[in-house]
C-alpha cells in the first residue's frame, strides 16, 4: 500500500517487474503451470551418461535391421534441431522383373515400398531409466513464441536422438506398400528397429524448389515418388470423408515468433500466417480466391503430412493383424505372455441427420463461395477426439484407425508407444528362441520386456541341463511359472501432460500476437486498420460476431456498431484498444481512406 500499487493481479505483476524480479514480458501462465523451465543438474548428468549407454536389447536379440543402404531424407523447418522422422523409398521387383538395377524408377514392373523412419528414443531413454523420468516430468516439449522447452536435454534431443545427417542413427522403421487408390496393403506392413543413415537433411523450401526445378523427378526421383504417393493418400482420405474434403479452405493462422535482441534489450516480434499443414486438397487457387497474406500449402508439406498420417494408420493396421500370446505354454515349452495395447485416436463422424437445418446452412455457405465462414461454421459438427485401446475410425482423418507415434522426442505418449511396440517384438523373438531351444541372451533384462523373466530363465536352464521333459510339461509350467509385470505403460499419464501444456502454449501465442499489434499501433502515426471478414454470429442479442483479420491471421470477436452483419461481409476495422498483459483487444469501424494496412490488395473470397 505504501508503494501505491493496486491490489490486483495486474498491480502485483507491475510490482514484480518494477522490483526486477520479472521481466516486462514474463510468462506468468508458464510460471503458474509449474512446468519445468530448466533441467536439474541431476537430469543433465544422467543425460550425459545416457549418451554412452551401449545396452541395445534389439541388437542383442537380432531385431535391429541394417537399413543404411536406403537413401533417407529428413524434411523439416530451417531451425528444427530435434529431427525425429525420416522417409525413404525402396524399389521392389515383381516376379517377372529380371533386371539387376534397383535404382531405375522408370521400370513399370517394379513397385515401391515407402519407409518412415522414426528416431528410436527408447534406445537412449528406456523404460525405468533416469532419463525417461526427466521426460515424464514434462510429458511434452513446450513450444512458446520465445523459445522451445524440450522434453529431453539438448544433448539428447538435438544430439544422439536426432536423425542428423551422415551419422549412424537408431530408428524404429515402418515399411508399407500402397494400392493404386492410395489405400494401405495390410499384408505389406513391416515394423522393425533399425540402423539408418540420413543422406539429405532438407527444408520444406528446398524440397519445393527441387520439385519445381525437376530435380525431384530425376536425380532425386524418390522425392517425386513420395509426392505421388502422398497425393494418392490425400485423395484416398478425402474420399473417405476427411476434413480436407469437408473443409477444403481452412482458416489460416498467424504464428508469432519473439527473438530476444541483446543490444535492444527487448524482443523482436515477427508474424507469419500459415495455412494449416493438413489443409484442403493441397492446392492454391490463383486469382480472386487467393488470401494474399497466407502462405500457400506446399508439396513438401503434403509429403511430410501424408507420410506421417500413413505411418499412424499403418501401425494400427499392423497391430490388429498381430496375435496375442495369452497362454504361458506352447507345445510343452514355456512361453512369455505377449499382448500389445496401443492408444488409438478415434473421432466419431458428425451427426448431420439430427442437425439437418444447420447442415443445409453449411452447404449454403460453401455453395455461395463463403470459404472462411464455411470453415468456421463446419467446426460445430466435429466431435472431440477420444483415446482408446480399442481400434476405431477417425473421421477427421478419413482413416479406419490411427495411432500417434511419430514424435517420440517431443511427446511422451509417442515414446510410450515405441516402448510397447518394441517390447512386443522382443517377447515374440524370445518365444521363438525358446521354441528353437536357444537360451535367452544373458544381457536381456526383465525391464526390456516389461515382466520378470528370472523364473523363466531358471526353467529353461534346468530343462537344458537335465533334459527332463517333465520340467517343461504344460501342467507344471502353468502351475509354477508366474510372469509378474515389472513395468506398466500408462498412456493416460502422457496424455494428461500434453493436454495441460496446450493452454500454456496458447497463452504465449496470444500474448505475443497482441504485443505485435500493440507495437504496430504505437509505431504508427496513422490509424491502424485491417481488412476483416465476418465468420458468423456468436451472440445475436449483443450483435457479437466472430471475425477473421486477414493481415494478422487472427480470429477474434467484434461487437457490431451497425447492427446485424451477414456472414462473409468485408469490414475495415481499426484497433480501438490493445493490452497484451490483460489479454484485451477491441476493434471498431474504420475509414478505408487511411491506415497502414489500407493498401489495395485482392481480398480472398470470404
Amino acid at each position: 500500500a505504501a508503494l501505491i500499487w493496486k491490489r490486483t493481479a495486474q498491480g502485483a505483476r507491475d510490482l514484480m517487474v518494477e522490483l526486477g524480479v520479472w521481466g516486462r514480458h514474463e510468462d506468468t501462465a508458464l510460471l503458474r503451470s509449474g512446468f519445468p523451465i530448466r533441467f536439474l543438474e541431476e537430469e543433465e548428468r544422467v543425460s550425459k551418461e545416457a549418451e554412452n549407454n551401449t545396452h541395445d536389447p534389439d541388437r542383442i536379440l537380432g531385431l535391429r535391421k541394417d537399413l543404411r543402404n536406403f537413401k533417407v531424407y529428413t524434411i523439416d523447418g530451417d531451425s528444427t534441431l530435434d529431427i525425429d522422422d525420416g522417409i525413404s523409398v525402396e524399389v521392389l521387383k515383381s516376379s517377372d522383373d529380371k533386371s539387376n538395377d534397383t535404382t531405375d524408377p522408370d521400370n513399370s514392373q517394379r513397385r515401391y515400398r515407402y519407409w518412415i523412419h522414426i528416431a528410436d528414443v527408447d534406445r537412449w531413454a528406456p523404460r525405468g531409466s533416469p532419463l525417461l523420468k526427466a521426460a515424464e516430468r514434462r510429458g511434452t516439449s513446450l513450444y512458446l513464441a520465445t523459445s522451445t522447452l524440450c522434453m529431453f536435454p539438448p544433448n539428447m534431443s538435438s544430439g544422439v536422438m536426432s536423425l542428423e545427417s551422415y551419422d549412424d542413427k537408431h530408428a524404429l522403421s515402418l515399411g508399407v506398400e500402397l494400392n493404386t487408390d492410395g489405400s494401405i496393403i495390410p499384408s505389406s506392413i513391416l515394423v522393425t528397429p533399425s540402423m539408418i543413415q540420413v543422406d539429405y537433411r532438407l527444408s520444406y523450401d528446398q524440397v519445393d524448389e527441387m520439385l519445381d526445378e525437376g530435380v525431384g523427378y530425376t536425380e532425386e526421383w524418390q522425392i517425386g515418388a513420395m509426392l505421388e504417393a502422398a497425393t494418392k493418400r490425400r485423395a484416398h482420405r478425402v474420399a473417405h470423408g476427411s476434413t480436407e474434403g469437408m473443409v477444403p479452405f481452412p482458416i489460416p493462422k498467424g504464428v508469432v515468433s519473439a527473438e530476444y535482441d541483446e543490444e535492444k534489450g527487448d524482443y523482436d516480434v515477427s508474424l507469419k500466417i500459415e495455412t494449416t499443414h493438413n489443409s484442403g486438397a493441397n492446392v492454391t487457387l490463383e486469382g480472386e480466391g487467393d488470401d494474399p497474406y497466407a502462405s500457400p500449402v506446399s508439396s513438401s508439406q503434403l509429403i511430410v503430412t501424408e507420410m506421417m498420417i500413413m505411418a499412424g494408420e499403418a501401425i494400427g493396421k499392423w497391430h490388429q493383424a498381430q496375435t496375442t500370446q495369452e497362454i504361458t505354454v506352447s507345445d510343452g515349452l514355456a512361453q512369455l505372455p505377449n499382448e500389445l495395447k496401443l492408444p488409438y485416436r478415434r473421432q466419431p463422424a458428425p451427426d448431420f441427420k439430427s442437425r439437418e437445418a444447420e447442415s443445409r446452412h453449411m452447404d449454403f455457405l460453401y455453395a455461395m463461395n463463403k470459404r472462411y465462414p464455411h470453415a468456421w461454421y463446419a467446426r460445430r459438427f466435429f466431435n472431440s477426439v477420444q483415446v482408446s485401446e480399442d481400434a476405431g475410425p477417425h473421421f477427421g482423418m478419413g482413416l479406419e484407425c490411427y495411432v500417434q507415434w511419430t514424435s517420440p522426442i517431443r511427446r511422451l505418449t509417442d515414446l510410450q508407444v515405441h516402448a510397447a511396440l518394441k517390447r512386443y517384438l522382443r517377447k515374440k523373438r524370445i518365444n521363438l528362441l525358446i521354441q528353437k531351444g536357444i537360451p535367452i541372451p544373458a544381457d536381456i533384462a526383465s525391464m526390456d520386456v516389461g515382466c520378470d523373466i528370472t523364473q523363466l530363465r531358471e526353467y529353461i536352464n534346468t530343462a537344458s541341463e537335465e533334459k527332463d521333459n517333465s520340467i517343461t510339461s504344460s501342467d507344471k509350467v502353468k502351475e509354477s511359472l508366474k510372469f509378474k509385470t515389472v513395468d506398466y505403460i500408462d498412456y493416460s499419464s502422457g496424455l494428461g501432460m500434453i493436454f495441460a501444456a496446450r493452454p500454456i502454449q496458447s497463452s504465449s501465442s496470444s500474448y505475443w500476437h497482441l504485443e505485435y499489434i500493440r507495437r504496430l499501433v504505437d509505431e504508427s502515426i496513422d490509424e491502424v486498420m485491417f481488412e476483416s471478414v465476418v465468420l458468423g454470429c456468436v451472440n445475436q442479442e449483443r450483435c457479437q460476431y466472430a471475425i477473421y483479420v486477414y493481415a494478422l491471421g487472427l480470429e477474434h470477436r467484434y461487437v457490431s456498431e451497425t447492427g446485424k452483419l451477414e456472414e462473409g461481409k468485408k469490414l475495415w476495422l481499426k484497433v480501438s484498444s490493445v493490452n497484451p498483459k490483460m489479454g484485451l483487444l477491441t476493434f471498431s469501424l474504420a475509414s478505408k481512406s487511411g491506415g497502414i494496412h489500407a493498401q489495395p490488395t485482392s481480398a480472398p473470397a470470404a
